[in-house]
């Protein structure tokens, strides 16, 4: 609500200026007049009420002086403004990037073609054999009671990474490239929980050709899912909004996601997953 002054209570010219320990904005205004009046108004006051034009309240202070007068300071912060199109505007919006350990297992290396990339069904079906000495050969029991042998010569990439398995290696270091948009605002963010676990590119801030923007050259470089969207009331009554996209780097093939649109586009798979659609039952 917007504040009105009461009778009596008069507008004095020593306003003062500053920023919070958030390194926000603040405005402090100062009102003289009858000591009960002015304490009866500040016991209504509320986080967010319009004080001036442009300002909201956020704290007070109220000083008895003689005359049974009173000085109220009120100390404000930026109201929330609107663009042309009437978005709510933030008091701050900065962003950062940074990265966040994911490990992969082993047997992502694996593919499908015999003499280039590990094949998994045999990986697996040699780590299944309980004969120890068989195993130690590179081979595993068939069903039918035959023998098979991981080749070298026909499955070097297979050998290649069994040999690893053998020293424990069960898992890679890899890193996904975070982004966090962290954006305050007078009052409580017009929107939050937006496109959580789709793939979703962060609208970072385009730099310019004398300075150009680093961020946004990171973003090009990768396919992205939003892995957050929260809003937070903070204790001097503004409010943050902070997202968040995983990054995971382009291939130079066009036709190859790196975050699986299946599970995380915006025709992902339903749960439980039906072939071609329909009702599962």
């Amino acid at each position: 609500m917007s504040w009105t002054l009461p009778t009596g209570v008069y507008k004095q010219p020593d306003e003062t200026e500053g920023r919070t320990q958030q390194d926000d904005k603040s405005h402090s205004f100062v009102y003289k007049g009858p000591y009960s009046t002015l304490a009866s108004a500040a016991d209504g006051f509320e986080t967010g009420d319009e004080i001036e034009t442009g300002w909201c309240y956020s704290s007070h202070e109220l000083r008895r002086v003689p005359g049974d007068l009173g000085v109220l300071t009120i100390t404000c912060m930026p109201a929330s403004s609107t663009d042309g199109e009437g978005e709510t505007q933030p008091l701050k919006d900065i962003w950062s990037i940074q990265a966040v350990r994911n490990d992969v297992s082993v047997m992502a290396y694996c593919g499908v073609s015999p003499g280039a990339n590990p094949l998994r069904g045999l990986i697996e079906a040699w780590m299944k054999e309980p004969d120890g000495e068989l195993a130690e050969d590179l081979s595993f029991r068939k069903p039918d009671g035959s023998v098979f042998e991981i080749s070298p010569q026909e499955y070097p990439a297979t050998v290649a990474l069994i040999e690893k398995i053998r020293k424990g290696v069960e898992s890679v270091i890899r890193f996904y490239a975070v982004v966090i948009r962290t954006r305050t605002y007078a009052d409580c963010p017009p929107a939050c929980l937006e496109n959580i676990g789709f793939i979703d590119t962060p609208p970072a801030p385009a730099g310019t050709a004398k300075h150009p923007s680093g961020l946004t050259n990171a973003v090009t470089a990768h396919q992205w899912l939003k892995v957050r969207d929260d809003a937070q009331q903070l204790t001097d009554g503004n409010w943050t909004r902070i997202e968040a996209w995983w990054g995971i780097a382009k291939t130079d093939d066009p036709d190859d996601s790196p975050w699986d649109a299946d599970l995380y586009g915006v025709n992902r798979w339903p749960m439980p997953y039906v072939v071609g659609g329909g009702d599962p039952t």
